[in-house]
């Protein structure tokens, strides 16, 4: 029976995992575990794949990529190969050095995807590999500051949905304390199960579209403007505070994922996550938009 080609497509968000042939021991020594990263770094810039998260363990290896031009396929041919090709003659070593082929599950919610990085980021933790604060062999301290982070490595994204470093250590913290509940659909016993052709989260479509409808009238109402007006930013150094406004305010209050608010507003994920941004420097340093958030955030979700 043929295999079903890889779901992807520009933009596309994936947990990418896989384990050592025979589930032995593969990231044993630094020096691997620094050649496998050094593969990974080229991914970007060759395939256009953004890495948002990863963490090695001695066996197997979590990745959060975001495969920018739909080509995940063969950015992970090449992370394979390139990494058994130099192993293999760095040890010795003849055959594969993985498990076959590479497991990937698309992820659509922003909840689930915040959810998954400190899910990556805890795995040497939680199998008493490393310290809470280092999570070593991971994107960990690139998310806090605590180390720089590589030029390969895209974290402004998710810190913007975290609002901020200590946000982000705030969850990492509760999710390790059982403190804060996994996304519904999160189930670490089923990641990896083979799911090359559907999602691990996904929301009802009507549900969504109701959830967008209704942000998009709060924020039109608050501000007596068209919803029209609050899906594009205007050109200009000045931009649209009114489109920042509805972004951030889709997002934080009505939970609705990035993809879907891109979407609904004719652009990228990554364009969302920055208007997301600049309204939340807007809440910090505006009297203005302060009361403009507050009064949607009393109002409710309507």
């Amino acid at each position: 029976m043929p295999r079903l080609p890889r779901l992807d497509w520009p933009g596309a968000q994936h947990h990418v995992m896989n384990r050592g042939a025979r589930r032995a021991p593969v990231f044993d020594t630094d020096e691997v575990r620094e050649l496998f990263l050094d593969v990974l770094s080229v991914l970007p810039q060759r395939f256009g794949v953004r890495v948002h998260g990863y963490a090695l363990m001695p066996n197997h290896y979590h990745l959060m990529l975001e495969s920018v031009t739909g080509k995940l396929p063969r950015a992970m041919r090449h992370l394979g190969g390139e990494f058994t090709r130099r192993l293999n003659r760095k040890r010795t070593w003849d055959g594969p050095v993985f498990r076959g082929r590479y497991h990937n599950r698309i992820v659509d919610s922003d909840a689930y995807w915040r959810h998954l990085l400190v899910y990556t980021h805890l795995n040497p933790v939680k199998a008493g590999l490393s310290e809470l604060e280092v999570s070593e062999w991971t994107s960990h301290q690139a998310y806090t500051g605590t180390a720089e982070r590589p030029e390969w490595l895209t974290t402004a994204d998710l810190q913007a949905q975290f609002g901020s470093e200590g946000g982000y250590l705030d969850y990492y913290t509760a999710v390790a304390d059982d403190r804060h509940p996994a996304p519904a659909d999160f189930d670490p016993d089923r990641l990896w199960a083979p799911n090359s052709t559907g999602t691990t989260y996904v929301h009802a479509p009507e549900d969504t579209f109701l959830e967008l409808q209704r942000g998009l009238a709060a924020v039109s109402e608050l501000l007596d403007q068209p919803v029209e007006s609050l899906l594009t930013s205007s050109r200009g150094r000045g931009g649209n505070p009114s489109c920042w406004l509805a972004a951030w305010w889709l997002s934080r209050g009505c939970g609705v994922d990035h993809g879907r608010i891109a979407a609904a507003m004719g652009t990228t994920h990554s364009v969302v996550s920055r208007r997301i941004r600049k309204a939340e420097e807007r809440i910090c340093s505006s009297e203005q938009f302060r009361d403009w958030s507050r009064a949607l955030m009393e109002n409710g979700n309507t």
